[in-house]
């Protein structure tokens, strides 16, 4: 598989697990917001003996490995790549955009991600804006990849409340209105409101974001937030602040 780089430790990625995080270099999307930036660049891949020989030097204290990108469901050989995690008998989580769900329904199939990431980026209405293209009959495939998402072993939901650059006017953060109408999104597609749906803040950073405008645009205000978590609980009551 395509790695670009890999975090040999985090307390952070996997709930409850020491990880080692993995990042593809490629992505189908070009969200304004994402600190991804430099993992797009034609830069040098590193070898997978590399990491596998990593996960052997550290038998015993790395309990979990986390796959994130980019977007890794665009590399052909993911799932040959999770099958090897698996072998070690360390468990793997999935993190996705959720745009190939063909991909996504292979891996629930064949039960190699023990848990899965969605991020769902927002509603359908600010969705091209906030993924960078545009959306046009993409929306059946993103409802699908909720609905598969939501049967794997284990899984969340989640959204970061990003400033939209919508196109011929002023970038401003998304609403609460639009929150409300994302947590609707899940629900609807599913069924069920008990799923983990965890809203974060976005943080600019600079020098590492696709739009060079958001690098000095506020981290999201804490109110926002809360006033975002009251409208998602009405569709998702398990909705938490991240």
């Amino acid at each position: 598989m395509q790695i670009k780089k890999f975090l040999r430790e985090s307390f952070n990625d996997y709930s409850g697990k020491i990880s080692a995080v993995v990042f593809a270099g490629t992505c189908n999307y070009r969200c304004p917001s994402c600190h991804a930036k430099n993992l797009l660049k034609g830069e040098e891949e590193i070898d997978e003996k590399e990491f596998f020989d990593y996960l052997d030097s550290r038998k015993g204290w790395i309990d979990g490995v986390v796959i994130c990108g980019g977007e890794p469901t665009l590399q052909n050989d993911l799932p040959e790549f999770a099958e090897k995690i698996k072998k070690k008998n360390l468990p793997v989580k999935l993190d996705t955009n959720g745009s190939n769900y063909a991909v996504l329904e292979k891996l629930l199939e064949s039960k190699l991600v023990n848990y899965t990431a969605m991020d769902v980026k927002g509603p359908s209405s600010i969705y091209a804006d906030l993924i960078g293209k545009d959306f046009i009959d993409a929306e059946e495939s993103y409802e699908k990849a909720i609905r598969i998402v939501s049967q794997f072993p284990d899984y969340e939901f989640r959204t970061t409340i990003v400033p939209v650059a919508r196109r011929n006017s002023e970038i401003r953060f998304m609403t609460p209105e639009e929150i409300g109408e994302t947590a609707k999104l899940i629900y609807d597609c599913t069924g069920n409101n008990e799923h983990k749906y965890f809203l974060q803040p976005f943080v600019p950073r600079r020098n590492e974001l696709i739009d060079k405008r958001l690098e000095n645009f506020p981290e999201t205000p804490k109110q926002l937030l809360e006033e975002c978590l009251i409208e998602a609980k009405k569709y998702l009551p398990n909705t938490k602040i991240r």
